[in-house]
């Protein structure tokens, strides 16, 4: 069983085996596989980097962020084909069995999957879905918060404390609060924004360089031009000051400039800190330690907002970039009943208030629906079971449509629907005791199951409704054909990911270059491209060592990164 942090920009895979859990790097010797689906010149699927490289030259043959629509209707267009959220998904996480299958020499099939804990149910739903097209079965979804702070919690098991969880990716920000004690690892609350993170910056900086210096890229331009602020937007976490290729003349932004260009962005941060810490009904004082999670949360703006919003200097105990997989492979341990992590207890909340729509008496005596009548709120401890008893608006009414729904807002028609159940044989009949009324009890589990039993209290009457198969899933006839979509295997060497991918960097790299530096590099992808065709193993092994040297120097000096070893 592994454990896979499905990423907004980025994707990691895990796995927990010696008493350890440990991320897997894929051939390209990274462990960061960019959540990219591109479709190649030749009409070829590219997941990863090989996608991220294609995009950047030609932003219309795949997609990028689409972790961001999973629970939407949303459709893409790329490679003469139509695409879903969860079609794209999918072929990240198949990529994600398939780095893990190699390491461990067996066919993996189980999975702990991690989502942001403000995910609600459709979204929830929806990367089931990919992970059943990608041929996984998840074993447990847990949220990415509760997942960092797993990991910490098994570095500490003895430690009691209380510690904030901040959680900032590339799309996607959560904020949980988490007590951990003898081996406990208890989720307080949490809160968090689903449309929020790392790639609203680079969007930001963006459109704050372009007002400034009145320039607009034109479409072709666009990938390249976005590729460019996102280097220097990652420079600045580590430099004060860092420079940007703006209409062929280089522009220096200071961390400050940096600052005011995003500060509409870091605003949306503070309402989520402070619900998070109202709901557990504790201050920022009573912390003893934050736990900084999510690649976006290295950068500068970001610790300085932590740090400012909690009254205390942040740390970074575990690599940010891989402390969720890490959490996730541990949760695939607690799963797996393994030995090593058999003294943890890991406790959750709901992280929605679950309800049902009701309707009220207006002002001028008539009934208004669409209100929304919680019964499990925001934030209580799971595994939980609450009632309330409703009555009907009529005495000669004869059923009630139940709709159940998650949210936080006053009207339905503002939250999510995840549910239904009619109930009938409500007419009064005389002599009859408490007619119209019934009680309505929502019991939530760790997995997310709900189960809604409504109770007619006059004859004893139950039904009962189990909400797994949510909105939003695809028919079977549409997880057939995404699953076709990826069976082609590519047995050239040209095809698989490696080389696929380091023809699509020197492509990249080829086009920014100029003189004898491109020259150089042309050659030796000439060299790499007739191994590739010899098909001699040694040769091909030989050419791509000489490539691969001369792209890292590239891609070292725009700043790029992967994570760095943990301590065992």
């Amino acid at each position: 069983m592994i454990g896979i942090d499905l990423g907004t920009t980025n994707s990691l895979v895990a796995v927990f085996e010696n008493g350890h859990p440990r991320v897997l790097a894929n051939e390209l010797g990274e462990e960061l596989t960019p959540s990219v689906v591109a479709v190649a010149e030749d009409g070829r699927l590219l997941v990863g980097r090989a996608a991220k490289d294609r995009l950047v030259s030609d932003p219309a043959s795949g997609m990028a962020c689409f972790k961001r629509d999973m629970g939407t209707p949303a459709k893409y267009r790329f490679g003469g084909k139509e695409w879903s959220p969860v079609t794209c998904s999918a072929m990240v996480l198949s990529e994600m069995k398939r780095i893990a299958s190699l390491h461990l020499g067996e066919e993996v099939t189980k999975a702990v999957i991690t989502v942001p804990a403000y995910f609600h149910d459709q979204q929830r739903q929806a990367t089931v879905e990919a992970a059943k097209i990608a041929g996984l079965q998840v074993e447990r979804i847990i949220n990415e918060p509760t997942a960092a702070a797993l990991a910490y919690g098994y570095r500490n098991p003895e430690q009691e404390t209380q510690v904030l969880v901040f959680d900032l990716g590339g799309g996607t920000f959560d904020v949980t609060l988490l007590e951990i004690f003898d081996g406990v690892v208890e989720v307080k609350s949490t809160a968090g924004e689903s449309r929020l993170g790392g790639e609203d910056y680079t969007d930001a900086l963006c459109e704050w360089l372009e007002k400034r210096h009145g320039w607009v890229p034109d479409k072709s331009q666009r990938g390249n031009w976005r590729q460019r602020v996102e280097v220097a937007k990652r420079l600045l976490a580590v430099h004060e000051s860092a420079s940007v290729s703006l209409d062929g003349k280089l522009v220096e932004v200071t961390r400050e400039e940096f600052k005011d260009a995003t500060a509409a962005i870091t605003a949306r941060l503070r309402p989520v800190v402070s619900r998070c810490l109202r709901d557990a009904g504790i201050t920022a004082a009573d912390l003893n330690d934050v736990l900084m999670v999510g690649g976006a949360s290295r950068m500068s703006v970001v610790k300085d907002f932590a740090q400012d919003q909690l009254k205390r200097i942040t740390s970074i105990k575990l690599d940010p970039d891989r402390v969720v997989a890490l959490g996730a492979a541990v949760q695939a341990g607690l799963c797996a009943n393994d030995s090593a992590v058999g003294d943890i207890v890991l406790t959750d909340v709901c992280p929605h208030t679950l309800g049902v729509e009701m309707a009220k008496e207006s002002a001028s005596g008539r009934p208004e629906a669409g209100y929304f009548a919680p019964i499990i709120d925001r934030n209580t401890t799971v595994p939980v079971s609450r009632s309330r008893v409703f009555n009907t608006m009529h005495p000669q009414q004869e059923f009630v449509e139940v709709e159940v729904f998650q949210g936080e807002a006053r009207m339905t028609k503002d939250n999510q629907r995840i549910g239904q159940v009619t109930v009938a044989g409500l007419r009064h009949q005389p002599g009859q005791k408490r007619p119209g009324e019934v009680d309505i009890r929502f019991s939530y589990d760790m997995n997310g199951i709900l189960e809604v039993e409504v109770t007619v209290l006059s004859s004893g009457q139950k039904k009962r409704l189990v909400i797994e198969q949510r909105p939003g899933s695809l028919s079977k006839m549409e997880i057939e054909e995404a699953i076709a979509r990826m069976q082609p295997l590519k047995l050239h060497p040209r095809d698989l990911l490696p080389n696929r991918a380091r023809l699509e960097r020197a492509n990249r790299v080829f086009a920014e270059l100029v003189g004898p530096a491109r020259d150089h590099l042309n050659a030796v992808t000439d060299r790499f491209e007739a191994a590739l065709e010899s098909q001699d193993a040694q040769a091909i092994k030989e050419a791509a060592a000489v490539l691969d040297t001369f792209l890292r120097g590239f891609f070292e000096h725009e700043g790029e990164r992967q994570p760095e070893p943990l301590d065992a």
